[in-house]
This record gives C-alpha cells, structure tokens and sequence, in this order.
C-alpha cells in the first residue's frame, strides 16, 4: 500500500520547481521594473496635483486597486486574446492562440498591479516630506526637479522602503495566478509534476517552501538596503 504522505517525493517536486524558476523570475522583476518605470512619474504628478493627469491617475488607480490580482490577469488575457482570435478567423492565420507565449500577457496584467502598488506606495512617501523642506529648498533657488532630487527622494526613501519590502513580495506571490492562464511558473511546474502520481499534497507543501525562501530573501535584501541607507544617511560614509 502506497504511503498516504512521501516526504522525499517534495525534494523531487522542488527539483521541478526549480527548472520553472526563470519564468517566476520573469514574472516578478519584468513587472517591477515596469512599476519604477511608470509609478515614480505617476506618484510625482499626483503629488504636485497635475491639472487633468493628477485627477485622471487618481481615479485609474482606485478603480483598479478595487480589482483582485487573479481577476486582472485574467481580463487581460480575454482582452489580449480575443481580438487576435477574431483577426486569426479573419485572416486565416495558423493557430496563432496555440503559438502564443501567455506568459507575456502574465507580464502585462502583473504590471498594471506593480504600477499602481508603486504609485501609492512612492506617494504615501512623497507626502510624508513636509511643506517646510520644500519651502527651504526654493529660497535658496533650487528648482523644482532638483528639489524633488536633492531633497524630497532622499527623505522619502527610508518611508517608502519597508512598503516597497511588501510590495516585491506581493507581486512576487501574485505570480502564482498566471498558472490560470496555463503559464508554466513555479507552481505550474509543481501541479505538472504531481499529475503523474497524484502527490498533490506534496507538491503544493514544495512549492510553499520555495515562495517562503524566496520571500525570506527579499525581506532580507531590503533589511540589508534599510540599514545601509540609514547609516549613509547618518553621515558615516
């Protein structure tokens, strides 16, 4: 009789899971890049309240922050697909849906998440610098860009920080959910693998240590970040 629980089987599973980390990689730092990308600028116009494009971006975001990760990807994957369907029908292409990498649609909707996250994220710490150091920076004739550069950023990083810490890790568990959309990340390789024996339980235990680990690490990286930047600040190096 087959052992209801085999504890080497997980070590197998984690083998697995590490053959499909790339693309969890992938899905994770393609859309944080995305998220600096466009959130700095974002959270820079809402916080010095940009006629139109303030207003516009506040009310994007508080749409989508009200839309769950899992439901974003996979209105974007029908909204991706959809049209090229049609336009395949149209144009009697050769299966284009079949030939279709997705996991670029993974990165897609797990940018406009990242993008928003960000944005709120690098806002909260911009409002957290007080009128006063603004003040102070234009009676000594710095302009605005330099002010944001030389003074604000600087103030607002150690705020902004252990929310960003969150952040990475959300996104980095969020990756999860491009499985749906049948995108072979780390726990699409551990779900594979245990359809062969039906090891699920193990699988799943597996595929939770390695997001544990990997989250570890990155609160680590940004405990390491925090303590550098507190002791540069501190006028040390």
């Amino acid at each position: 009789m087959a052992s209801p629980f085999e504890f080497s089987y997980v070590f197998t599973v984690i083998g697995k899971i590490w053959e499909a980390m790339p693309v969890t990689l992938l899905l994770t730092f393609a859309p944080l890049f995305i998220g600096f990308l466009f959130g700095v600028p974002f959270a820079v116009i809402r916080r010095f309240n940009v006629p139109f494009a303030a207003s516009f971006l506040k009310n994007a975001s508080n749409i989508l922050k009200g839309i769950p990760a899992v439901l974003l990807v996979l209105m974007i994957n029908y909204l991706i697909l959809k049209p090229i369907d049609y336009l395949a029908l149209s144009y009697e292409w050769a299966k284009p849906l079949q030939t279709m990498n997705k996991i670029y649609i993974g990165i897609a909707a797990l940018s406009i998440y990242a993008v928003v996250q960000i944005t709120e994220t690098v806002l909260g710490a911009l409002l957290s610098v007080g009128k006063g150091q603004y003040e102070a920076a234009y009676s000594i004739g710095l302009t605005r860009t330099k002010t944001l550069f030389r003074v604000v950023f600087p103030q607002a990083v150690p705020a902004a920080l252990p929310v960003l810490c969150n952040n990475v890790i959300g996104l980095l568990k969020s990756t999860s959910i491009v499985y749906l959309i049948s995108v072979n990340d780390i726990l699409g390789a551990a779900i594979n693998s245990a359809a062969v024996n039906f090891r699920y339980l193990e699988a799943y235990i597996a595929v939770a240590v390695v997001y544990w680990a990997m989250c570890v690490c990155v609160e680590k990286l940004f405990y390491v970040m925090e303590k550098r930047y507190k002791y540069a600040a501190g006028g040390k190096i």
